[in-house]
């Protein structure tokens, strides 16, 4: 789900939602870790820092979405009103 649907997303509405789905997992008794973090669990250190290196934003939110547009199925759509994804 966080591949597919947060990408327009704020970092704050991002966060509440992985609360409630942890929260929800835990009401279910689904097995999950205690923590999410994308960058761990999809992420690949030594890809994302060539992007660093190429000019995406060495920040959290800039490197989440770098690994939802690698690994997503479809185009992205980018509104970059800065211009950081396109340089990118």
């Amino acid at each position: 789900a966080v591949i597919a649907y947060f990408g327009p997303f704020s970092i704050p509405y991002r966060r509440q939602a992985i609360a409630d789905w942890m929260a929800l997992m835990e009401e279910k008794r689904i097995p999950s870790s205690t923590k999410f973090d994308l960058q761990e669990i999809v992420g690949d250190a030594v890809q994302i820092r060539a992007w660093n290196l190429q000019g995406l934003p060495t920040d959290a939110f800039s490197i989440d979405n770098g690994i939802i547009i690698s690994v997503a199925r479809r185009w992205p759509l980018m509104i970059d009103p800065q211009g950081q994804a396109n340089k990118w």
